[in-house]
This record gives C-alpha cells, sequence and structure tokens, in this order.
C-alpha cells in the first residue's frame, strides 16, 4: 500500500506521498518518475493511486482514463460520465476487479484527482467526494489527518505535509522516506529527504 496526502490552499492543490514499495518482505524505493504514487498527466491533472503496485502501474498506463471535460474542468459530471467507465473498463480487462457475491464490484486502488484549485477522490466503491481541505489515502491516513489537525492553517503547506509524512513513517514500516511533493500550479517534483 502507500500513502498519498492532498491539500488545498488558495488555487493550488499541493500533493505529496512516500516511495517505499514491499517487495517479498524487502523495503524498496521507488524513484523512478515512471513509478511514481503521483503522476502529473499532460493535460495538468495530478493523479494519486493507493495499490498495490501492478494496479497503480496498469492504471498510469492508460492516461487516456484521466480527462478533463469539453471545457477543459475537471467536474464531478466528467468523473461520472467519463472517468469512471474507462476505469471501470480498463479494471475489467486487466481482470483487477474485485467482486464478492451479489455485491457491486470494487476496486483495491483509492485515488485522488487534483486540478487547478479542485480536489476529488475516487473510492474504492467508486464513490466521488469533493474535498474542499485536505485528504489522504493510505494505511496509515489517520496519523496524517491528526498531524494536520496540529498544525497551523498559515504554516507553509509542504512543510505540514513533510511532517505528516514523517508522522506515517514513524509508525508504520509501509511508508518511508524519501518523499515527493508536487502542485498543480508548478507541476514540478520536489524530492524530500524525511527524518527515516
Amino acid at each position: 500500500m502507500s500513502l498519498v496526502i492532498a491539500y488545498k490552499r488558495g488555487d493550488t492543490v499541493y500533493m505529496g506521498t512516500d516511495t517505499r514499495v514491499i517487495v517479498n518482505d524487502n523495503k524498496k524505493n521507488e524513484l523512478c518518475e515512471s513509478n511514481f504514487k503521483i503522476q502529473k498527466m499532460e493535460n495538468g491533472m495530478l493523479v494519486g493511486i493507493t495499490a498495490e503496485r501492478i494496479e497503480r502501474q496498469t492504471l498510469f498506463a492508460y492516461p487516456e482514463i484521466f480527462t478533463l471535460d469539453k471545457k477543459g474542468q475537471l467536474t464531478r459530471k466528467h468523473i461520472v460520465k467519463e472517468i469512471i467507465p474507462r476505469l471501470l473498463a480498463v479494471l475489467e480487462e486487466e481482470d483487477l476487479l474485485q467482486q464478492e457475491k451479489d455485491e457491486y464490484p470494487y476496486m483495491r486502488a483509492k485515488i485522488l484527482l487534483a486540478y487547478k484549485d479542485v480536489l476529488y477522490e475516487i473510492c474504492s466503491t467508486f464513490t466521488i467526494i469533493r474535498y474542499e481541505t485536505y485528504q489522504a489515502l493510505g494505511r496509515t491516513a489517520e496519523y496524517v489527518a491528526a498531524t494536520l489537525a496540529n498544525t497551523k492553517d498559515t504554516d507553509d503547506v509542504n512543510e505540514r505535509i513533510v511532517k505528516a509524512l514523517d508522522v506515517a513513517a514513524k509508525n508504520s514500516y509501509l511508508v518511508g522516506a524519501p518523499y515527493l511533493l508536487i502542485d498543480t500550479k508548478s507541476q514540478e517534483y520536489q524530492w524530500i529527504k524525511g527524518k527515516n
């Protein structure tokens, strides 16, 4: 699993993630851009995915899933009518949909979509949630929420995200530095060493 954090302030969404992956009980770091847990799309959208490595890499291999509407916006309606059907088609084609008897299909992945000042989550059940402040996805999300709640709104956003990542890393071997930061305005990746 992974940890992806998104924090909206003003006209920008800031995102951060760790680089740790666990392979056969070995800790490794994904330091190659094609394997980052947050990808920047050509249309300016940032997509963060928490999932097993195969699911994340498969979804990122289909950038045509993550589109904007005809007006160049990311809206709930567009996500429902365009992004989710494409997402379902890829997951079904790649045999990555999960389904229990008499239940609706679901994915193991959770997805954060950020574009300019808009932040959405696509939950594993394909429910859509729009956030006006912040959201964290992953097994250590509760540590992130507690850390962000105990920092000041006026503090630097990236410093708050790094602090939350450090706390999560101290509480779970699944999260580890170095960290990767990016935002919807600059669209530039930044490496942060972290404390662990």
